[in-house]
């Protein structure tokens, strides 16, 4: 059993393969999975195929993609989750994701990145990516969502405020961190516990953290998980002192 690297009575954070991780959890025991995981067919196709569980969850493995990314996670996550999914997805991949669940899709959120830099190849300027809701059961407030959100990207650079950026160079310690309003907006369904399989730089921990929520966190990279336990700790602390 994998134990966490970082434990209190709000957060739980865990240094390793969430496919190895998610087993570890009683299925139903997390109200919702809110996750960004790797963006699968950035390059080739992909191949579904049947997992032998259950006909209604199928694993995707990518073919030529960069990231290695696929939905092997997706049945584990969806089992440890009691009401409900929400998940980031681009177009490369949002019909993919959609299929293993559609049975339970309660909406399609639209994240506008207005401020989105502009393509140096020739293809369209892609300023939004998407967020899949799935509803496994009563007990999530969905009512409250908005289906379109106009939040920018967090900036880098000179212009960074929320960015969590390298030390020597300055430029993005991760490159698809989400902004935290962002993540506030999607947690208004009013879930109690909340985990990421992908948590990446943390910011789903730290707008739980914001909002009071229990939070499970689960990263691959330590690099990225170093940087996650540092924001979610010091967002928990302020939580602690009421700021």
């Amino acid at each position: 059993m994998i134990e966490p690297k970082y434990q209190s009575d709000k957060v739980t954070l865990y240094l390793g393969d969430c496919l190895e991780i998610l087993p570890q959890f009683e299925p139903g025991s997390v109200d919702l999975c809110l996750t960004d995981p790797p963006y699968m067919n950035l390059k080739g196709g992909v191949s579904i195929v049947g997992n032998g569980v259950t006909s209604r969850i199928v694993d995707s493995i990518s073919i030529g993609d960069p990231w290695g990314a696929n939905l092997n996670w997706l049945i584990h996550a969806w089992n440890v989750c009691r009401l409900g999914m929400m998940v980031f997805c681009s177009h490369h991949f949002i019909s993919d994701l959609q299929i293993p669940l559609r049975e339970y899709v309660v909406g399609l959120v639209t994240w506008y990145k207005r401020n989105a830099p502009l393509p140096q190849n020739n293809v369209p300027h892609f300023n939004s990516e998407f967020i899949w809701l799935f509803k496994k059961q009563s007990g999530l407030n969905w009512k409250l969502l908005d289906t379109f959100y106009d939040i920018p990207i967090v900036q880098a650079g000179c212009f960074a405020t929320e960015r969590v950026l390298q030390k020597d160079s300055g430029k993005a310690a991760h490159p698809t961190q989400k902004p935290e309003r962002l993540i506030r907006n999607l947690l208004k369904v009013n879930p109690d516990m909340v985990i990421d399989p992908f948590m990446g730089s943390g910011t789903t921990g730290v707008a739980c953290m914001q909002t009071g929520r229990k939070f499970i966190g689960i990263e691959i990279d330590e690099g990225y998980y170093k940087i996650a336990e540092k924001r979610i700790r010091q967002a928990e602390a302020q939580l602690l002192l009421g700021i």
